[in-house]
């Protein structure tokens, strides 16, 4: 099992908005102009998610 451990990410992290403590999706739907389903998906494992998507998501919560 060691091997596993030594393969390089395959992606980045990607923002979660539970990262935002005391906001909700539909908060965080507003203030980056995504839906409420486009911001689930980007949370979601195995989703492939447009890079703007994230990129707005990552601007709102920083």
């Amino acid at each position: 099992m060691k091997w596993i451990n030594s393969l390089p990410p395959t992606t980045p992290p990607q923002p979660r908005s539970q990262d935002c403590e005391g906001y909700s999706l539909e908060d965080l739907a507003v203030a980056s102009g995504l839906t409420v389903e486009e911001i689930a998906a980007a949370e979601g494992p195995l989703q492939i998610v447009p890079q703007y998507h994230l990129e707005r998501i990552e601007h709102v919560i920083s």
